[in-house]
């Protein structure tokens, strides 16, 4: 990957990467490292929609009424 930085941005990351005392390209990939980890702690959400809603209200119902069954991963495979 090439990246271009303009001289107060390379300062910048250079001060930053002095202080871990690392060159600008090895603090370049820490930082990108970093956020790829944080991103994978984030959960995507998104808002449902009001069917979806009742849908989900219902099957919670009949799970709590006993109306559903569960299968263990692996018990029934042939």
């Amino acid at each position: 990957m090439q990246i271009s930085l303009t001289d107060e941005e390379g300062a910048l990351l250079a001060e930053q990467a002095i202080l871990l005392g690392y060159d600008v390209t090895k603090y370049a990939k820490f930082i990108l490292a970093q956020k790829a980890v944080e991103q994978l702690k984030v959960i995507p959400t998104f808002k449902a929609t009001p069917k979806m809603e009742r849908i989900i209200k219902k099957g919670l119902e009949e799970d709590a009424q006993g109306k559903t069954k569960t299968w263990p991963l692996g018990t029934y495979d042939d």
